[in-house]
């Protein structure tokens, strides 16, 4: 409603058909990855639950960029890919996506089933580093318009990476304040860069394009959620399966080897933007 009375149609609207094609492609390509990545943890590869689905992720992937390719206005544009710049800013994008969502999962069952504290508690811990996102975010944009998209970009992810190191480093002893203190590093130099992440990715396309950036920028967030989700569930799952101990011990575990995996995610969005965004 806000939207409504507070957002301005200034672009021209024009009707485009729905590729029915092209959806169901994006249907299999989702369900397919985030099935095969949920069960791979506690199933073996060579089910159709895992193997399988993610077959059907691949073919499904494969036939949408395929159909996207071959259409003069597909659903999602993905000649803009093209442009190695765009590129290495949406890998960047994508990439801290997923690991945002995989911290969503990892953090508060950490705190409850390895620190034995309620999901109240939990949720009570990661609620500042919440708001200091929320704080950076336009303080974000004030600074880009200052000095510029790369100093900003390039500070906030060595923030989060040092973040993503502390985590990995101490995963199976972490404490409640270590948890919280670490994660307001992460949030505050994620919300400092994301925004002007977006800004920076349309700019390199020309406003002409934008529209359809914006729009591979939105597919693509909505993706990493479930892929991140899934991906560190699988790496948790599997060593509180495998590993013959308590369950705490077991969680802390995979935790922590999910934190390294979330640290080398975060070593390719800082090269990725390192190369990809210019001053």
């Amino acid at each position: 409603m806000l939207g409504e009375w507070g957002i301005n149609q200034k672009s021209p609207i024009k009707k485009q058909q729905i590729d029915i094609f092209s959806m169901l492609m994006i249907v299999f390509m989702f369900c397919g990855f985030v099935t095969g990545f949920s069960n791979l943890g506690s199933q073996a590869f060579m089910t159709f639950s895992v193997g399988g689905a993610l077959l059907i992720g691949i073919l499904g992937m494969g036939l949408f960029a395929w159909r996207s390719l071959i259409l003069e206005e597909p659903i999602l544009q993905l000649r803009l890919f093209r442009n190695k710049n765009f590129s290495g800013h949406v890998l960047g994008f994508f990439l801290t996506q997923l690991i945002s969502l995989g911290f969503a999962f990892l953090l508060p069952n950490y705190i409850q089933l390895v620190n034995g504290n309620s999901a109240m508690t939990a949720g009570l811990i990661v609620l500042p580093a919440g708001f200091v996102g929320a704080i950076f975010a336009p303080l974000g944009g004030r600074i880009l318009d200052k000095f510029g998209a790369r100093k900003l970009i390039l500070i906030g992810t060595s923030l989060y990476l040092l973040a993503l190191i502390a985590f990995t480093i101490s995963g199976r002893h972490l404490t409640n304040m270590f948890i919280a203190l670490v994660y307001i590093l992460y949030m505050g130099g994620m919300g400092m860069c994301m925004g002007c992440v977006m800004t920076s990715a349309l700019t390199v396309i020309g406003k002409e394009k934008q529209s359809q950036g914006n729009a591979i920028l939105n597919t693509l967030q909505q993706f990493a959620g479930a892929i991140g989700t899934s991906l560190v569930a699988m790496i948790v799952t599997a060593n509180q399966s495998h590993l013959h101990t308590t369950r705490s011990i077991s969680t802390a575990v995979g935790t922590q080897e999910a934190f390294g995996m979330l640290t080398i995610f975060g070593i390719i969005i800082w090269i990725s933007y390192y190369r990809s965004v210019k001053k």
